[in-house]
Formats: structure tokens, C-alpha cells, sequence
């Protein structure tokens, strides 16, 4: 119970740290007006209109990437079970590289989508192959997952030699 009022007390400290920090400094005072809505200047527009959901988002993104990893290590019962060891970056990591090379750079979920569609494609890769003689195990699931990755590393590689510098950059 104290570790987890220490772990709580030290993700409110590092919201709090997030609304302060800035190239635009802001007082705790007037970060307090900006939550409490009496501040509407400009440290209140920083606070509430760019510091506040960005801090949210990065709080909310990082708990959910938190939560999918324990998931994947709760599901396949076993603690080496990550993104990387079972080809979900992999994959995300080719479906980004072939956005950014056929230029969907500019589209608004050109990036984001293919790397979200790459890591599904590799996940159902993995699950397919691990169960190719019916049955299912954790063992093969994560070297099926290797397989994946190196595979997907090495399609990364060939795509970055095959592309332009500026291209990548």
C-alpha cells in the first residue's frame, strides 16, 4: 500500500512537473489559476489549452502501453513476451517505412495508420504460425514472433538501403 501511494504521489508529481516546464515559464500559482479556470491569461492558455492535454495524453499513452505490455506477458504466460521479441514493432516499423516511402506522409493518418495496420499484420502472422499443427503453445508463439522480427528487420534494412537519403529524413 506505501509503494503504490509513493507510485501515485510520483505520477501526480510529474503532471505537475509537465504543466510547469516550458519554453514559456508559468508559476505554480498561475498554473493553480489555470486548472481552477480563474486564470485566463496568457499563462492560462498555455496551461489549459497546450500543457494540460498534452501531459494528459502523454499520462494516457504511457498507462496504455503499460497495460498492452502486461497483457501480452498475462496472455502468453511468460515475462519475455514484449512487442519486440513478438514482431508487433517490426511490423509497425515496415508499415511507417513503406508510408513514408510511397509519401502518404502528408495524409492525416498516412504514418499512424500504416504502422497501426503493420502491427496487426504482424501480430496475426505470429498467431497464425504458431498454431499451424492446431495447437497453440507460448513457446512457439514467441519464436514464431523471432521469426517475424528478424524477418521484418531485415525488410527494414533492405527498404532503407533502396530509398534515398532525404527520403528517410
Amino acid at each position: 500500500l506505501l509503494l503504490l501511494a509513493a507510485l501515485a504521489a510520483l505520477a501526480l508529481a510529474s503532471l505537475v512537473a509537465a504543466l510547469l516546464a516550458g519554453s514559456y515559464a508559468v508559476a505554480p500559482g498561475e498554473v493553480w489559476a489555470a486548472l481552477t479556470g480563474t486564470g485566463q491569461d496568457t499563462a492560462g492558455a498555455v496551461v489549459g489549452g497546450l500543457r494540460l492535454p498534452r501531459a494528459l495524453a502523454a499520462f494516457a499513452c504511457g498507462g496504455l502501453l503499460a497495460l498492452a505490455g502486461a497483457l501480452m506477458q498475462v496472455l502468453l504466460r511468460n515475462p519475455l513476451a514484449d512487442p519486440y521479441v513478438l514482431g508487433v514493432s517490426g511490423g509497425a516499423a515496415v508499415g511507417a517505412i513503406v508510408a513514408i516511402v510511397i509519401g502518404l506522409g502528408s495524409l492525416p493518418f498516412g504514418i499512424p495508420g500504416l504502422a497501426f495496420t503493420g502491427g496487426l499484420l504482424s501480430i496475426l502472422l505470429v498467431w497464425g504460425l504458431s498454431g499451424v499443427t492446431g495447437e497453440r503453445r507460448t513457446d512457439r508463439t514467441l519464436l514464431a514472433g523471432i521469426i517475424v522480427n528478424a524477418f521484418f528487420s531485415a525488410l527494414i534494412m533492405f527498404l532503407v538501403s533502396i530509398t534515398s537519403g532525404e527520403q528517410i529524413h
